[in-house]
């Protein structure tokens, strides 16, 4: 089956109800836009969400029971963007969600998944420069027992970059067997950046699992000078630490080609940003 991609321009008549065949969506819109995603019950989709403008962005999306749902989201925008997204996953339904936000624009992004019923899982994760204001409200609510939310967050602060994460993960009343953790790092490069994560766990519910960690700092001297005893210039190394850093959430997707595609557009991407000017 041949591979499509779709282009908006502007917000949809209809909710687009994903397909195998359907691999990237463009968002290139000069006005608000909203988009509704439907991932049917027992079908498996992996699409990337190119957002090359839209001032302002609504998304909506449900994965129905037992479907698999991958989406990968990429801001390429220079512009500020805000983001209100929305996501309701059901019986047994797995869902994966990663935001790639390596662009210069500034971003206000509020995210909201929702375990609605048992076995629903949902992994959320996101790799950040922060070269000017970005700032993220997370929430994985668990609505239904036996269910599974985990949040990872990687994030690099560079010089004028105002990096802030808040990530709450919620069990309410009555989900017993629920899981809900997180994990959330901020490297920065000097005391002058800014960089701020604010866990929260709230517990409604006895027989549940929940845990946090968090960390941030400076990049390692230690390492910095392993490095450069090995050869490496002080820029060449920041580099790739800040690669390393970051690739994780090219595992997001179980499709080689596409994780070599990510890790590939992460390198380029750094190797783009002149980090030496965090110093």
């Amino acid at each position: 089956m041949a591979e499509t991609v779709l282009t908006l321009h502007e917000s949809p008549v209809s909710p687009v109800v994903l397909q195998e065949t359907l691999r990237e969506l463009v968002l290139d819109a000069s006005a608000p836009l909203t988009l509704t995603l439907t991932a049917p019950a027992q079908t498996a989709c992996s699409l990337v969400v190119r957002i090359r403008q839209a001032e302002a962005l609504t998304i909506q999306v449900r994965a129905e029971a037992a479907s698999q749902l991958t989406l990968l989201y990429w801001n390429e925008s220079s512009t500020p963007i805000t983001i209100r997204e929305s996501n309701e996953i059901y019986r047994d339904a797995r869902f994966k969600a990663a935001y790639v936000q390596l662009n210069p624009g500034t971003v206000d992004h509020q995210s909201k998944t929702l375990l609605k019923e048992s076995g629903a899982e949902a992994l959320v994760q996101s790799a950040v420069i922060a070269q000017t204001q970005k700032q993220f409200v997370v929430d994985l609510i668990h609505q239904a027992g036996q269910t599974t939310g985990i949040m990872e967050n990687y994030s690099i602060v560079l010089q004028g970059g105002r990096y802030r994460m808040e990530a709450t993960g919620k069990i309410e009343k009555g989900a017993r067997g629920a899981k809900s953790h997180q994990t959330s790092r901020a490297l920065t490069f000097d005391a002058q950046q800014t960089a701020t994560i604010l866990p929260k766990l709230l517990i409604d519910e006895n027989d549940v699992e929940a845990s946090h960690a968090t960390t941030i700092g400076q990049m390692d001297e230690n390492q910095m000078y392993y490095l450069q005893s090995r050869g490496l210039s002080e820029d060449e190394a920041i580099r790739l630490v800040t690669i390393g850093y970051l690739l994780p959430i090219a595992r997001i997707s179980d499709d080689p080609k596409l994780q070599e595609a990510l890790a590939q557009e992460i390198e380029t991407k750094v190797n783009e940003v002149c980090l030496t000017s965090s110093k």
